[in-house]
């Protein structure tokens, strides 16, 4: 039964997502070099176009369930909104996850003058610090609206200051080192345990409301 509900869900909720998330990436190869001549030039579809997607796709996975009457149908059963949440995050995650990989394997694949592979791992630590980012607006405040300016601001702030050290997005363009992924990566940790305790305190919550209602 959970099963088909959270295929059901996923159908319904991000496919057509998932289809924008694809046609966007196909663009890579024509606003981005696939024989990038530095580390800089290469760092820019993981660090700005992929992030600026997932800016745009992952916020998406709460809009379905902005009435109070449908969260309160999904929490009335035996599994919880949070569940299909997860589930949707964990999707958008992976595709953008491996978006990257084939960045990578492109690059990897056109014999490029420097290691690539070590690019990965900045790629993904964007991934993970703004899913972090989005989740946790999302929770504190329940608005679309500052899931994504909040994000979008944020993003702003890294394109166009480069004074803010390990935590801008897009450390390799601005010139920082490789390790600032490390520290990045750490942050998202952070983020990604404190949703989690959010998430779970919320879904006590409801649980013990729940008989009075």
């Amino acid at each position: 039964m959970l099963y088909h509900v959270i295929i059901k869900d996923l159908k319904a909720t991000v496919l057509p997502m998932t289809i924008l998330t694809i046609l966007l990436a196909c663009l890579t190869p024509i606003l981005f070099s696939l024989k990038p001549l530095t580390i800089s030039q290469a760092s820019l579809p993981g660090e700005l176009f992929i992030p600026l997607i997932a800016i745009i796709c992952i916020p998406t996975i709460f809009l379905p369930d902005q009435a109070a009457s449908i969260q309160s149908i999904i929490n009335s059963k035996h599994y919880r909104l949070s569940l299909l949440h997860s589930i949707r995050v964990v999707w958008f995650v992976s595709i953008l996850s491996i978006l990257d990989l084939i960045i990578i394997v492109l690059y990897e694949s056109h014999q490029a003058s420097f290691q690539v592979w070590p690019l990965l791992g900045d790629f993904l630590a964007k991934i993970f610090l703004l899913t972090g980012l989005i989740l946790l607006c999302y929770h504190l405040s329940k608005s679309i609206v500052i899931t994504y300016i909040l994000p979008i601001t944020y993003f702003a702030f890294c394109l166009g200051y480069s004074g803010m050290g390990p935590l801008n997005l897009l450390s390799l363009i601005h010139g920082r080192p490789l390790s600032d992924s490390w520290i990045q990566l750490i942050i998202a940790i952070l983020l990604l345990f404190a949703d989690l305790l959010l998430v779970f305190s919320q879904t006590r919550f409801i649980h013990h409301q729940a008989p009075l209602e």
